[in-house]
Formats: C-alpha cells, sequence, structure tokens
C-alpha cells in the first residue's frame, strides 16, 4: 500500500483506525436515535444541528487526534483552524451527514470520516448505522461494502435511471423522467451509487468537504466518476470548504447529465436577479416528504380543516369567528381532502358556507425548509 514520502503509516492502516472510530460513533448516534429525546437548535441559515451531532464529533475528535496527534482536523462542527493547510494529513469529519435524516426519523444518515493528503481524499469510511453498512475505501486500493468489493453501474440514457434527488428540480429544468429517491445525506447518496443502488445523484446547491470527502473516495474507487457542476474533480486543500454541487455517475451517465447542467449553470451566471429566476432549485421540506416511500410513511403534516359562514362567499371574512366549525387536523393532504369533501355537504342549505384546508405546516413553516419560524 502506497505510503507518504513524510509519514510513516500507510493507507490501510490509516483506513482500519477511521473505520474502527465510525463504527463506535455510529453506536452513539443510533442510541440517540433510538432514545429520539436528542435537543434541537438552528446554527446558521437554517441548518440545523443536535446534540448527537455534538456528541459524535467530540468523540471522534478525541479518539483520531489522540491516535494521529500530527493529523489536521476539519469538522462541520468544529471551527476551521486551517490546520489541513500545515499538516501533511488531515481528517476531514462530517459527524452525522444526514442530520435532516436524522432529525425526520428516517434511516437515511451516516457518519462520515475522510483523510486528506496533497487535497485528495487518500483513506474514507461511511457507516449507516442503522443500516449496518460500512462503506471504505483507500486511494487506488478499490471500495467495500461491508468488506465486500463494490462497482457502480453506468447508463447510456438519462430516462427513467435510478436517481437520488428532489423530482421537483428535475421536472422545472425539463429533465427526462427519472425514478427519483430523497435521501439527505449527500454522502449516502454517493455511496448508494458506488455500490450499484442508484444509478446517479445531482446536488445543485453548495457542498462542503465533509459532506463529500468520504463518499467521493468511496464512489471513485468503485469506478463512478464524481465532480461538480463545472465538471470539476472535488480537491480538499482550497481557501474555502465549498464547492459548487455534485454530479456522481458513471462515466457515460456522468457525461450526459453534464451536458445538461452546463446549460443551467450558463443561465444562472447570466441572471441579474437569480432569487426570481432559480429560487425553485432551493429545497423544501416537501420534497423531503415526497417520493421517498419510508418519509411519507413517517412524517406528520399538520392540514385543518375548517369552515364557516362568510360575510360574501368569494371573499375571505368570517361572520362570526366564534362560530368557525372545526373539521379536523389530519396528516396528509388526502385525508384532509377527504375531510373537507365530506363537510363541504353542509354547504348545500347555506351559500354563504364555505370550508377550507389549511396547510399550517407551510403556515408555520412559510420558508419551506423544515425549520419553525
Amino acid at each position: 500500500m502506497p505510503e507518504a514520502d513524510d509519514i510513516c503509516v500507510s493507507y490501510a492502516e490509516d483506513l482500519a483506525l477511521i473505520k474502527k472510530a465510525v463504527y463506535s460513533a455510529g453506536k452513539i448516534a443510533r442510541d440517540a436515535y433510538e432514545a429520539n429525546d436528542s435537543q434541537v437548535w438552528d446554527k446558521s441559515n437554517n441548518s440545523p444541528v443536535t446534540d448527537a451531532d455534538i456528541a459524535v464529533n467530540n468523540y471522534l475528535l478525541k479518539t483520531l487526534c489522540e491516535a494521529r496527534p500530527g493529523y489536521g482536523w476539519l469538522s462541520e462542527e468544529t471551527k476551521d483552524d486551517h490546520s489541513r493547510h500545515a499538516c501533511p494529513r488531515t481528517f476531514v469529519v462530517d459527524p452525522i451527514d444526514g442530520t435532516r435524516a436524522f432529525i425526520d426519523r428516517t434511516p437515511n444518515f451516516a457518519v462520515s470520516v475522510a483523510i486528506i493528503q496533497d487535497g485528495k481524499s487518500i483513506a474514507g469510511a461511511l457507516y449507516n448505522p442503522l443500516k449496518d453498512e460500512m462503506f471504505e475505501a483507500t486511494l487506488g486500493g478499490g471500495a467495500k461494502l461491508n468488506n465486500t468489493p463494490i462497482q457502480s453501474v453506468d447508463c447510456e440514457i438519462i430516462d427513467g435511471i435510478r436517481m437520488v434527488g428532489y423530482a421537483r428540480k428535475f421536472r422545472r429544468l425539463g429533465w427526462p423522467d427519472m425514478d427519483c429517491h430523497v435521501v439527505n445525506s449527500m454522502a449516502y447518496r454517493m455511496a448508494l451509487v458506488a455500490c450499484g443502488q442508484a444509478d446517479a445523484t445531482v446536488a445543485f446547491t453548495p457542498k462542503s468537504d465533509w459532506d463529500v470527502a468520504a463518499a467521493q473516495l468511496i464512489a471513485s474507487e468503485a469506478g463512478a466518476i464524481v465532480t461538480n457542476l463545472n465538471g470539476v474533480a472535488p480537491s480538499y486543500d482550497g481557501k474555502t470548504t465549498s464547492g459548487l454541487g455534485i454530479i456522481c455517475a458513471g462515466k457515460t451517465l456522468h457525461a450526459l447529465l453534464l451536458t445538461r447542467i452546463r446549460p443551467v449553470i450558463a443561465q444562472f451566471q447570466k441572471s441579474d436577479d437569480k432569487i426570481r429566476d432559480f429560487g425553485f432549485m432551493g429545497t423544501t421540506q416537501t420534497d423531503r416528504v415526497l417520493k421517498d416511500r419510508n418519509m411519507s410513511e413517517n412524517m406528520q403534516l399538520l392540514h385543518l380543516v375548517i369552515g364557516g359562514e362568510l360575510v360574501d362567499p368569494n371573499k375571505t371574512e368570517f361572520k362570526d369567528l366564534t362560530a368557525v366549525d372545526f373539521v379536523g387536523a389530519y396528516a396528509n393532504f388526502a385525508e384532509a381532502h377527504a375531510a373537507w369533501k365530506g363537510a363541504a355537504q353542509r354547504t348545500v342549505d347555506n351559500a354563504h358556507m364555505r370550508y377550507f384546508v389549511l396547510h399550517a405546516h407551510e403556515l408555520i413553516d412559510p420558508d419551506k425548509d423544515g425549520i419553525i419560524g
């Protein structure tokens, strides 16, 4: 196995270290998930974090830095000390990649640790504790899932592929129909491509080094091509830790996806009002629920059905708010619609009587990002 000129540890030894660490860290995350009592707060820009993220981060920081005191450290949950620019090798860590999935109680999050050298990942381990899936790779050494070698697949057309991403965005861009599924962990999305459970994943929003460093190595070693939206392979020694999205797919399919994306990037750069022209590319809570069977079964989105007599049947002013008829609260639109339809029969004898479905989850989450307020 290759050696660094100034470090006496092989890639295999580094991989063994981080595999053991992410497995133990995954147990911390799994225990917190099962306890279901984690504290959640907003770091910034509607980015949630839990006390489980912090607990996993602290465990990995202590375990890994004690084992390799000469290595740098970069983590989503630790202030960047820029040690990656001074140290020959650096740990790049996402304690729980897919915190929203953890909060939404879906099994699509992972503990992710990579070791980088000269801007490249040389060892990576990614562990999904709820599915007991350990993905691993070393530079030049291939990729494995639970100790079995894995290989990505390739496709010659986009139509009908298994895409990990948000269907609404692709439809708005006029892409061919695809079998889209939602996974809130960028790292796990790429791992699914690496092991052939998905054909591709595309992320239009910026991704950080800790989101992709381990998964990019795993996917690449499994035969997939991983680049940003401009077709450039990620590098982890830049001044910033943020990159321009991700395309991950087999060689032929990656080229097809990149051809589709390039005009979108060009239009984005020319736009003088990016919110107006590309605001639809933002991710909403509805995106995280639709097109995902696991999430649609678990998410409870509040819909209220109410009715009352209006002053004017063409306006929204009620004659008497104390007499408003509350029909009920429902977890999904189908149930709410059925209740509304049944209640609407009561308007036959009163032309001013109207019933409504209020999407209350959208009222308390106006930005549709899963964060109240």
